[in-house]
């Protein structure tokens, strides 16, 4: 890491500001209206202000990346937190060329550029992960590209499941990685893969630590189409109740206090949410013996119920 991320690595700077809510309603609970711009520059600013290592970002996340190129400019570029944003799907446009998809892909990055005032992308992920093998790997070859220009420092991919991962550390020049797990989606702890992405030298941010939501529903007032997660949410919230931990801090340090992650990704649509978890951040790490069971809880679950995409 030879750019922002040099300073030294504390919990407040593994704290990783998602802002999908700038953008839409995000996750199965939130039903709250779209922020404001005012109100989304306010919590960017207070995130940036506060000290915390990352804002995650994409072109598809409504107006974020012109919000948070907006706010940038008011603070140190020695200390703003690094931008992790994406590049969108290639392999969906279904562009025949190598100079098509050059195009397009040295387009996307300079107008990611543009909206977030930045010579630079600190991190630039694939947002769709079959863009990892596509074309024989010719979008990574092109990104790896903008990086010997210097337009992009780190490179990687936003993946969903083991065998993404398992695609991912068999590339060459690829530097970070985005993966879902939390208590109910525990597979890249317990398949290894997580430790073999840390052995690697990956950057590893975490996200989907309340897994959309889902693991902060009142069990009874479950759509149907997850009425499956009942149970294991109703066995949730006992063992919280027997341990006097609440649901949220328990989710949130589970992840947090997991070996070889870099950042962790939080949506927050308030100040006082990121407060909370900036709060929970600086907290003792949780007892080995609380890691062990309510890991334990929750080793198998159905990927209907862990996996969003099947949710639908």
């Amino acid at each position: 890491m030879n750019y922002v991320r040099l300073r030294m690595m504390n919990n407040k700077t593994r704290l990783m500001l998602g802002t999908a809510q700038l953008g839409g309603n995000y996750g199965i609970a939130n039903a709250e209206a779209n922020l404001t711009v005012q109100s989304s520059r306010q919590l960017i600013n207070y995130a940036i202000s506060a000290g915390i290592g990352y804002l995650d970002t994409a072109p598809g996340y409504g107006d974020s990346e012109t919000i948070i190129g907006g706010c940038l400019g008011d603070f140190n570029p020695k200390t703003r937190p690094a931008v992790v944003t994406k590049l969108p799907s290639v392999q969906r446009l279904g562009l025949k060329t190598e100079e098509e998809r050059r195009s397009f892909v040295y387009s996307s990055v300079m107008s990611s550029l543009d909206r977030l005032k930045l010579a630079a992308l600190d991190v630039c992920l694939l947002h769709d992960p079959l863009d990892m093998s596509a074309y024989k790997g010719g979008i990574i070859e092109i990104l790896n590209e903008l990086k010997q220009k210097q337009m992009i420092r780190r490179i990687g991919v936003s993946v969903y499941d083991p065998q993404e991962v398992e695609t991912f550390l068999s590339l060459e020049g690829v530097d970070s990685i985005q993966i879902p797990v939390n208590l109910f989606d525990q597979r890249l702890i317990r398949n290894g893969m997580l430790n073999r992405l840390s052995e690697k030298g990956t950057e590893i941010f975490a996200r989907s630590v309340y897994l959309q939501g889902l693991l902060l529903m009142d069990p009874e007032k479950l759509p149907d189409k997850l009425k499956q997660a009942e149970a294991p949410l109703n066995l949730l919230l006992k063992y919280c109740e027997d341990t006097g931990i609440s649901i949220k801090e328990l989710c949130f340090l589970f992840v947090r206090d997991l070996p070889g992650l870099t950042g962790i990704v939080v949506g927050c649509e308030t100040v006082e949410q990121l407060e909370e978890n900036l709060k929970w951040m600086s907290l003792p790490p949780l007892k080995q013996k609380i890691m062990k069971e309510a890991g334990g809880l929750f080793a198998e679950l159905s990927l209907q119920i862990i996996d969003p995409r099947r949710w639908k």
